[in-house]
């Protein structure tokens, strides 16, 4: 008969950790690319800068833009008219009555008396330039037979400053006109009376 041999095999199992090798446990690094960094903060700069100089008006556009404003106490009352004149030549360069003002520029001179079609309202703007004011806030005033109709504030912050105020005029008795620059102190910078004629 055939011996039968049986194989025993015996596997030794440790019951503790004691011999497995010390594993690390992993740390999070965090590294910083400077370099995407600075350029993202570049780009966000300049995209505002950009942004900035599109809508950001302009100091001589802020001072086309606003039509002759109505304050409520200061419309329809007498004017002094012992106010002083100043001679400030120096301070204005030109001044004139235009029919229409573009690019801070009035595109004809009209000659005086102003003649209208009494059957409807004209426009008129008085243009200046200053010079050698810049920070002053001055007034464009518009008078009709020394009473106060409209009056325009303007803040300069230039040395040479070109501004306008609009006036709408319509077929009316009174036609004794006066438009004037003040500055705050009350001085007049120019002053240019006229009279209206309606046909």
């Amino acid at each position: 008969m055939d011996d039968k041999k049986n194989i025993v095999i015996k596997v030794k199992c440790s019951a503790s950790n004691k011999n497995k090798p010390d594993i690390p446990t992993p740390k999070v690094i965090t590294q910083w690319n400077i370099r995407r960094i600075v350029t993202v903060f570049v780009g966000l700069v300049f995209i505002i800068l950009v942004l900035s100089s599109l809508f950001w008006p302009k100091p001589e556009d802020k001072a086309v833009q606003s039509e002759a404003v109505l304050s409520t106490n200061e419309t329809n009352k007498d004017i002094d008219k012992s106010v002083p004149v100043v001679s400030a030549q120096s301070k204005l360069v030109r001044s004139l009555f235009t029919t229409k003002v573009i690019n801070n520029e009035p595109i004809d001179h009209l000659e005086l008396p102003l003649k209208f079609d009494k059957t409807k309202s004209t426009s008129v703007f008085y243009f200046a330039e200053l010079s050698a004011v810049k920070d002053k806030t001055i007034y464009h005033e518009w008078l009709l037979d020394g009473v106060l109709m409209t009056r325009k504030k303007v803040h300069i912050s230039d040395n040479t400053w070109r501004t306008s105020s609009r006036q709408l005029f319509s077929d009316s008795k009174k036609t004794n006109w006066t438009v004037r620059l003040v500055d705050e102190a009350g001085n007049i910078l120019n002053e240019l009376a006229f009279n209206v004629v309606y046909e």
